[in-house]
């Protein structure tokens, strides 16, 4: 019984304490806006009028600043709406300061808010500093072809939360800038011109500088960059077969254009010139 009358007389005492600290807080906003005259809505006024102005101004300025800057244009539009966020939060407190409201209560507020919501959106943050950190470190840029961990195409968009790059077939991968950040990023535009490597075999009783003859008249394409620089040579001895390396720059646009076109021309060369590419073969001698 004794038990039950305690229960009664906490819930009590919780609903009126609730009660109070509502009224108190319904006096406090009553108060303050009987408190409100003109002389303290007019200084306020024009603080907000002038400050927007101000606001402007500085961004205007800014924005010639960014755009004299080598920033990337997704860099670019990040700054530009964060300085234009913080000034107007800033005109914002100087205004409630006018009108008597505390703003330090204000401010802790605001840090408490802005801590929540960095907590919730945690990973969208650890995209934006990935963001962040491949805009300054430059590792590719729009239009550049480039390898990101297993991933290869052209760079499309470095957005706030992915980079878009669009495979040679077609596909547009958006892979997260965290993960762009951190990844091994190789990239074949940066130079302007990409190595072609290509292994062809023939067989031993064909001349070596036979076959390497015909190599050299299959790679006389007209987009080879310069044709000092194209390279045949005997790779290594296979178990049927002499493999030869072809090596030829071009620029990185013409890269799968040209490879192709020198594979298909080999074959052509090789029927000319009647080199034989051999199949996997064994020998075997029978001893009675």
């Amino acid at each position: 019984m004794s038990m039950r009358t305690n229960s009664g007389r906490l819930l009590g005492r919780q609903r009126k304490n609730k009660e109070e600290i509502e009224k108190m807080d319904w006096t406090k906003i009553r108060e303050f806006f009987d408190s409100l005259t003109l002389q303290k809505i007019l200084p306020a006024v024009l603080i907000l009028v002038i400050g927007f102005l101000v606001v402007k101004l500085l961004l205007k300025l800014f924005d010639r600043a960014l755009q004299r800057s080598k920033l990337e244009k997704t860099m670019f539009t990040f700054v530009k709406t964060v300085m234009r966020l913080l000034l107007y939060v800033i005109l914002l407190l100087v205004a409630a300061s006018a009108l008597g409201i505390d703003v330090t209560s204000l401010v802790a507020v605001l840090s408490v808010v802005s801590l929540a919501i960095s907590l919730a959106v945690q990973n969208a943050l650890a995209n934006v500093v990935g963001c962040f950190t491949l805009l300054a470190t430059h590792p590719f840029r729009v239009g550049d072809f480039v390898q990101v961990g297993n991933d290869s195409g052209t760079v499309e968009e470095i957005s706030m939360s992915y980079t878009k790059i669009v495979s040679p077939d077609g596909r547009r991968i958006y892979i997260p800038n965290s993960d762009a950040a951190t990844a091994r990023i190789c990239n074949y535009s940066v130079i302007g011109k990409r190595r072609i490597d290509l292994y062809f075999d023939a067989a031993y009783s064909d001349p070596i500088d036979k076959v390497k003859e015909a190599l050299l008249q299959a790679a006389r394409h007209p987009k080879i960059i310069d044709e000092e620089e194209l390279l045949v040579a005997v790779d290594s001895y296979q178990g049927s077969s002499v493999r030869y390396l072809l090596r030829a720059w071009v620029t990185s646009n013409d890269y799968y254009e040209v490879k192709l076109a020198i594979t298909e021309a080999v074959k052509r060369s090789f029927d000319d010139a009647g080199i034989t590419i051999p199949y996997p073969q064994m020998d075997v001698h029978v001893s009675k």
